[in-house]
């Protein structure tokens, strides 16, 4: 099968709009977010991310290949450890802050704190998991 010029082109404006909905959904809740409204920042990153989703599942090819999976892989993995070395020292510096009287620590912030204990447990339990299933 080969693939036409009409083909591509649809391909990449189908691309490009589901790329273009993911961005479009992080930018609108962090803004609404800090502009003192998070319920439409969080609606607005459900409207945005089921059109994208939606558009994913109407597209009748395949829009993403086997080289997007290797840039997603390496993607993953540099952002995984750009968060996680931030967190190991983020974190820390601030609770020692907050312990020192120094600062106040906020209370939006646990939540936050607790997503990236959560995320670097799922992330050394999957390391051990593939560890184990490639012994």
């Amino acid at each position: 099968m080969t693939l036409t010029e009409t083909d591509a082109t649809d391909e990449l404006t189908y691309r490009r709009l589901y790329i273009g909905l993911w961005i479009l959904s992080g930018v609108a809740l962090g803004a609404l977010v800090a502009l003192g409204e998070p319920l439409a920042g969080v609606a607005a990153f459900v409207a945005c991310a089921v059109g994208a989703l939606v558009l994913f599942r109407r597209y009748s090819g395949p829009l993403f290949d086997e080289r997007d999976q290797r840039q997603q892989e390496a993607a993953s993995q540099r952002t995984l450890a750009i968060m996680g070395m931030s967190s190991a020292v983020v974190f820390p510096t601030v609770t020692a802050l907050w312990g020192l009287g120094i600062i106040e620590w906020p209370v939006w912030l646990t939540p936050i704190a607790f997503f990236v204990a959560a995320l670097s447990f799922v992330h050394v339990g999957s390391t051990m998991y593939e560890a184990s299933n490639t012994a």
